[in-house]
């Protein structure tokens, strides 16, 4: 019973030092993201940030298993909702990367400038991402065009990820929907050859 307690308690402090690590850095920038402004924000002292993530590397490490995981748990939510048919899985991947939060598009900002200068941070989501590309492959479409709807996907995240997006509110609602219904014209090609 008291591991139970104190993981949940563990978990619980985590969580509160990854949001106030994410609102760090959407308000102010992946620089001033540092043990000091963490322990201000979470209200979690130093030494026991320090001693959960000894050095900046460990916690943006586990920042991003975080971070992959809230992906993860949105990709299935979506999977659940949708018709169980052969595109399930893919359009549940691309609705869930269109769906994504600021506050996540800010983490990956900072996880990019992160990884600048240190590489091996991305060993995790270097995993992640082929097991993407295995389920674009796998899919009905096949990896060209699925990989087509995918990276289309992403760079539009990059665009609003770096702040160059000029697209509004009903643009991006507009962008959504197409790369939905080219999702659903492509599969409906393929069937009928």
């Amino acid at each position: 019973m008291e591991s139970t307690e104190s993981t949940r308690t563990d978990d619980n402090r985590k969580l509160t030092i990854f949001r106030a690590a994410e609102a760090i850095v959407s308000e102010r920038g992946a620089s001033q993201l540092t043990f000091s402004s963490l322990s201000e924000r979470s209200g979690i002292d130093q030494p026991t940030l320090e001693a959960m993530f000894p050095d900046r590397e460990a916690l943006l490490a586990a920042m991003i298993e975080h971070r992959l995981e809230r992906f993860r748990i949105r990709w299935r939510a979506y999977e659940s909702v949708l018709p169980d048919e052969p595109m399930r899985e893919l359009k549940s991947l691309l609705l869930s990367n269109l769906s994504e939060s600021n506050e996540e598009k800010n983490l990956d900002s900072a996880i990019l400038a992160a990884a600048a200068s240190n590489p091996e941070l991305l060993q995790t989501t270097s995993d992640d991402v082929q097991g993407l590309f295995n389920i674009l492959a796998e899919s009905p479409l096949g990896l060209a065009q699925a990989s087509i709807l995918f990276f289309s996907v992403r760079g539009y995240r990059l665009f609003e990820q770096i702040g160059i997006c000029p697209m509004t509110d009903l643009q991006r609602s507009e962008f959504q929907e197409q790369i939905m219904r080219l999702a659903r014209t492509l599969y409906e090609q393929k069937t009928e050859n």
